[in-house]
């Protein structure tokens, strides 16, 4: 329980230092000019949740499809959550392996993206995680 609830924090915390970091950007790095360290190191602390909240999503997906029963609205949101985080876990590393290669060519439209989505994603993976663990 207090795994989870750490889990949980973590990607909540995440989420919300992708989202402050991608608003604060514009001010303190204006021009937007190579290279953004903060966001060097954030991309692996970014990594490391998209795989706990695809794992955690993952999980509660299948508990809610074995289970049956259940209202519309509850199937919607597990889903959504799910492949929300599936498609944009894709987008990160396909995106971030270009980064990391010496060239370093990586679609900046595509990181605006994520770097939008995903802290919505990671918030409600980390509530949903939150609300299971009491």
């Amino acid at each position: 329980m207090l795994a989870t609830r750490l889990l949980s924090l973590y990607l909540t915390l995440v989420g919300l230092a992708v989202a402050v970091h991608f608003i604060a950007v514009p001010w303190y790095h204006p021009g937007g000019d190579e290279p953004y360290p903060i966001w060097e190191l954030l991309d692996w602390f970014m990594a490391v949740a998209i795989v706990v909240a695809l794992i955690s999503t993952f999980v509660h997906k299948v508990r809610h499809d074995t289970g049956g029963g259940a209202d519309l609205r509850e199937h919607v949101s597990v889903n959504v959550l799910f492949y929300g985080t599936l498609g944009v876990g894709i987008l990160f590393y396909w995106n971030w392996s270009h980064l990391l290669q010496e060239t370093g060519d990586a679609d900046w439209l595509i990181w605006n993206f994520i770097d939008v989505a995903l802290p919505l994603l990671l918030i409600a993976a980390g509530r949903r995680l939150w609300r299971a663990s009491t």
